[in-house]
């Protein structure tokens, strides 16, 4: 297991390169990079996967790997897109709870349906974890009514995010000798098809724009186009490595060290390096909350 937790935690820099592309681009524009960014990022992360079809001796055309690509395609898609209409309406705290809350699904499915042990630390440890990152991810800003519909929004990621993970762990468990190369690169590829039709029929409602790419990037907007095509590059490269390491592992790492320790680790990190990289305040809420986190994460291995 010590092998598997090393190669874990390598990941966790990765983790944190998409992580800070995410946000750089979410920040340029009032969020208005954001369905161009996803689908260049989607589609440089099929075209990734796309050599790993012909290396190996595992089949890419089979029920597992199609199946399980294209649910936790149209799981990305799902998070990727309701995930930018929750930060208008509700917050980015609670959008990010909701989010984080998603590891919890599989590791209690795990307990259930897989055999792996979940113990009282351990549950104590997830739930601090997840707080460390609400108060982490925390900040002054003006109060977002919270409605019914923010409410559906924040359970659709809980939902969607949870969903990613389940489906990791399906194709490590269930699917062992199918090629996770081919699952990977369906996933990637419905999330790309998926996330260009949203942005097509997002261009078709707004009349003032030609076409999709004037719409999508100013055309006297060059800097931002390049930045656009260099944070979706690594952001696509990290996370081919993340979701193939992560599917690789599922199969022998319990979900209950698997997804808290990828997972919480990494957004603590995200939020270490925001303070420096996009000048953000390191407030004594989030002070507590990085203890609380380094805390929670240790109580997961108690036995």
């Amino acid at each position: 297991m010590t092998k598997e937790i090393l190669i874990i935690l390598s990941c966790v820099p990765l983790y944190v390169i998409n992580s800070f592309c995410d946000k750089l681009i979410s920040t340029k524009n009032g969020n208005e990079y954001n369905f161009i960014y996803n689908a260049v990022k989607f589609l440089i992360c099929s075209l990734c996967m796309l050599p790993l079809l012909f290396i190996g001796s595992a089949p890419v055309l089979t029920w597992g790997c199609l199946v399980c690509g294209i649910a936790c395609g149209l799981m990305y898609a799902i998070s990727k897109t309701i995930m930018l209409k929750g930060y208008e309406i509700t917050s980015v705290a609670f959008m990010t709870l909701c989010h984080s809350a998603g590891m919890i699904l599989p590791c209690i499915i795990g307990h259930f349906f897989w055999h792996e042990k979940l113990t009282v630390f351990s549950s104590i440890g997830i739930l601090l974890a997840i707080t460390s990152i609400v108060l982490l991810k925390s900040a002054k800003s003006k109060e977002q009514k919270f409605d019914i519909k923010g409410a559906i929004y924040g359970a659709t990621i809980f939902l969607s995010s949870a969903g990613v993970m389940i489906i990791q762990k399906l194709m490590g468990i269930y699917f062992v000798g199918e090629s996770i190369g081919a699952y990977n690169f369906y996933s990637f590829f419905v999330a790309f098809l998926l996330i260009f039709c949203l942005m097509q029929l997002k261009t078709k409602r707004n009349k003032k724009a030609r076409d999709s790419i004037t719409h999508s990037i100013p055309s006297d907007s060059r800097k931002d186009k390049r930045l656009i095509i260099i944070c979706a590059f690594l952001s696509a490269v990290s996370l081919s490595i993340i979701s193939f390491v992560m599917t690789a592992l599922s199969g022998v790492v319990p979900s209950v060290i698997l997804f808290p320790l990828f997972n919480g680790l990494g957004i603590i990190f995200v939020c270490i390096v925001s303070v420096f990289s996009f000048k953000e305040k390191l407030t004594p809420m989030k002070i507590i909350g990085l203890i609380l986190g380094i805390f929670g994460l240790c109580l997961i291995y108690i036995k």
